[in-house]
């Protein structure tokens, strides 16, 4: 018995990554609304609180205010990153050629046997490719923007025919009750995350890019928007975000000006990665590292670059729901950092 169920469990789990790797045209644009959505539900919360005494905004008006709020930021950021990606594109080969020269020098300085080589270092550090891979991911997502804006208003309309719809499920009020605050601990989480790591994230790459200007940093807003997004990737984007800009910093000055940067940068995703972010939402992301590391390969492989900057997300709201649930607590447990998991 145990046997015949682990085999349909394996193959239904192999079914649903076939499924997710032929209909990512389908599927990503629905994650991505489904983020948006919530993102907006929650904008549009806060801005139900705002009130005078007695009277407060009603319910249409701060959702047309979350609307309008999230496409003008929306609308700037890409515009912020497509023209600080541009100019990374025009000078990148002038810093390209900078790097081999500093190749050439350590090669010559130390007398090594074994050259290190300008193309296998730009196999990992390559200015052009990351500026392009940048620009890319905004391409990927604007392609789909038609599917997700569809997918957005849809959920929009169908969150008020929600309580309608459970209240047919679940005819017993009791029951009903106990889904309906299930659902609600859920959602609370879920829309707590992308809250709080946005806000710890851009909080995170605007002190990062007055580091880097202060430092006479070029390309400061593009390190800041990479340092940005990398964030929402724990442990791992947080090591590649440091890690860029000082290498970086190499090329343009010296070790010293880059040791600096280093240092600062590092001071910076310490604090808000181990004491703002674990205080304000109470937790940690409790998602074990090599669980982040094999969702990247996995999410990576299934949906490319888009799939490795939505898997974190993906699996830290996949271990709240698993959580919620007796029967698949366990496995919320193995994906846990620590094998704890709030009460």
């Amino acid at each position: 018995m145990k046997i015949h169920t682990f085999t349909l469990g394996f193959i239904g789990l192999v079914l649903t990554f076939y499924i997710l790797f032929i209909g990512k045209a389908i599927i990503i644009p629905l994650v991505i609304a489904i983020i948006v959505w919530y993102i907006i539900i929650a904008l549009t919360d806060f801005y139900k609180k705002i009130g005078v005494g007695s009277w407060s905004i009603p319910h249409w008006f701060a959702l047309t205010m979350s609307l309008l709020t999230f496409v003008i930021i929306a609308w700037l950021f890409v515009g912020f990153v497509n023209s600080n990606v541009s100019e990374v594109i025009e000078a990148a080969p002038t810093y390209q050629a900078k790097f081999q020269y500093l190749i050439n020098d350590l090669n010559n300085r130390f007398n090594l046997e074994e050259k290190i080589t300008f193309q296998q270092i730009s196999e990992y550090i390559n200015i052009s490719t990351l500026a392009t891979t940048a620009a890319g991911i905004i391409t990927t997502v604007a392609g789909f923007m038609s599917m997700i804006i569809i997918y957005v208003l849809f959920l929009l309309l169908e969150y008020h025919t929600f309580d309608w719809k459970i209240k047919a499920l679940f005819p017993d009020k009791k029951r009903r009750k106990e889904t309906k605050e299930l659902i609600d601990k859920v959602a609370k989480d879920i829309n707590t995350y992308i809250r709080i790591k946005t806000f710890i994230s851009l909080l995170t790459g605007i002190i990062c890019y007055i580091i880097l200007l202060a430092m006479g940093i070029q390309f400061a807003g593009f390190w800041a928007v990479l340092i940005f997004v990398l964030n929402y990737i724990p442990n791992v984007g947080s090591l590649i975000a440091v890690t860029l800009p000082t290498l970086f910093a190499v090329v343009q000055y010296d070790i010293t000006h880059a040791l600096i940067v280093g240092i600062l940068l590092v001071a910076v995703q310490f604090t808000a990665g181990n004491f703002i972010e674990p205080r304000m939402m109470g937790k940690s992301l409790n998602l074990s590292p090599l669980v982040i590391i094999i969702s990247l390969i996995v999410w990576g492989s299934i949906w490319g670059i888009v799939g490795m900057f939505l898997c974190v997300p993906i699996m830290v709201i996949l271990n709240i729901i698993l959580a919620k649930f007796d029967s698949t607590r366990p496995i919320a447990i193995l994906l846990s950092s620590k094998g704890k998991l709030e009460s």
